[in-house]
């Protein structure tokens, strides 16, 4: 009958001790913007340590362990109270992000559509330029607003067989740099990878990773775009292209989430519920009927 009792309470304090793991594991991943390797080391440490002090813990009371006496028995379920407590913060941390579930997901929408939003004001940036040159040509075209040497250093020297047909060159040229026809392919391609990207749990552990992704992808055609528009033609008077939006909206998020918390309140109390279930095990198990003899186990 105790060996059923025993059997039982590690079962259900195993489950416990898996739950808890898994959680922990998940504010650390958080904590290490979608890494997973460190996460696991210590989630596998978490597991393994516990359930070893459980073990040694229920082996030296049920048995006549003469180097195990109570003292040691209290040692290691110290041991198991100092895990759960210091595991505490990056439970604290995926709580954190499950307690504010709604408003991860709205600002992960909004890093979304942010970046979504990224192409077309790339374009409207490059139409504006193309607009803006053509009427500067225009204006030098009739003579107005120009310097005496204007005229000859944007259209003197261009090719064509009157003012217009140069003016048609010139920006056609201009937009060829501005806005290449791979463009098309590559928002396309864009659009596919924030759709996969996007629709993510909390409990997801891809969701960190993604956050970092979406970062580093979307920072790349950033500068990407930034890149193509630092060609100027003469007469221009613009600025290259900058998207400070989307940095904005994914700083707010990662600075919020993606980080490890001091232990809360809450954590601190399920780590001491879940201390107090590991220890089921160990209260349930009878104690060897050699007996003891002054607190200390003998053969």
């Amino acid at each position: 009958m105790e060996k059923s009792k025993f059997n039982f309470a590690m079962v259900f304090s195993l489950l416990v001790l898996l739950v808890y793991t898994f959680i922990t594991f998940l504010g650390m991943v958080y904590w290490q913007n979608g890494k997973i390797v460190l996460p696991i080391i210590l989630a596998l440490g978490i597991f393994l340590l516990v359930s070893f002090c459980v073990v040694v813990m229920c082996k030296a009371k049920a048995t006549r362990w003469k180097r195990i006496g109570l003292i040691g028995q209290i040692i290691f379920g110290c041991i198991i109270l100092a895990t759960f407590i210091f595991s505490a913060a990056p439970f604290t941390n995926f709580l954190y992000v499950l307690g504010h579930e709604d408003e991860v997901t709205k600002e992960i929408n909004t890093v979304m559509e942010s970046a979504k939003d990224l192409d077309e004001k790339y374009t409207s940036y490059a139409n504006k330029r193309l607009d803006d040159y053509k009427a500067r040509l225009n204006l030098v075209s009739r003579g107005k607003d120009i310097r005496p040497s204007e005229y000859e250093e944007l259209l003197g020297i261009a090719i064509g067989d009157d003012d217009d047909e140069k003016i048609d060159r010139l920006a056609s040229s201009l937009e060829r740099k501005l806005l290449p026809d791979s463009l098309a392919s590559i928002k396309i391609e864009r659009e596919n990878w924030l759709l996969s990207a996007s629709n993510m749990s909390v409990w997801n552990v891809m969701m960190p990773s993604n956050i970092d992704k979406i970062n580093k992808e979307v920072g790349k055609w950033v500068n990407n775009y930034t890149g193509l528009s630092t060609t100027f033609y003469r007469g221009e008077e613009a600025e290259s292209f900058n998207y400070p939006q989307f940095n904005t909206s994914l700083k707010k998020l990662t600075d919020n989430y993606v980080k490890l918390h001091m232990p809360s309140i809450l954590a601190i109390i399920v780590s001491l519920i879940c201390f107090f279930i590991m220890l089921l095990p160990y209260w349930m198990t009878t104690g060897d009927v050699a007996g003891n003899e002054s607190g200390k186990l003998y053969e």
